[in-house]
């Protein structure tokens, strides 16, 4: 289990393209679109390219859109949010088993409870601003 857990936390990053907001993903698709329109026009403001075969070109075109993605999902990995709430406990499962013998004495029911007075008090709070939603 400790193996388990010691792989996933090496390798969490992959959850890092579903952490990503709406907001960030508007953004990435606006950089995206003026990355290419830049190099777009870089292309076609240097008199040198003019001369440069078609293929080449191609190959030239491939290389700023490999580049342009990973500048894009960099910018994802960089502003991704993801909060694996309950992954903490597996740490101290393993040390649960080997004192209690086996899983079931051990329970996340006082931290449920515990989380179940502010969770209720968010959901009926007011979740919008009022003077936003008038104009």
């Amino acid at each position: 289990m400790e193996q388990l857990l010691e792989e996933f936390h090496c390798h969490k990053d992959v959850c890092t393209r579903f952490g990503t907001t709406k907001s960030t993903k508007k953004v990435s698709e606006v950089w995206s679109t003026q990355l290419t329109l830049d190099k777009q026009k870089e292309w076609d403001n240097n008199p040198a390219s003019n001369n440069v075969p078609v293929v080449a070109k191609h190959h030239c075109f491939n290389e700023d859109e490999a580049q342009i993605e990973s500048y894009i999902a960099q910018h994802h990995v960089d502003q991704s949010v993801v909060n694996f709430v309950k992954m903490h406990p597996l740490n101290h499962f393993s040390d649960h088993i080997l004192q209690l013998c086996n899983l079931l004495n051990a329970s996340s029911e006082c931290t449920e409870r515990a989380m179940m007075k502010p969770k209720q008090a968010y959901r009926q709070s007011n979740l919008h601003v009022a003077a936003r939603l008038m104009f």
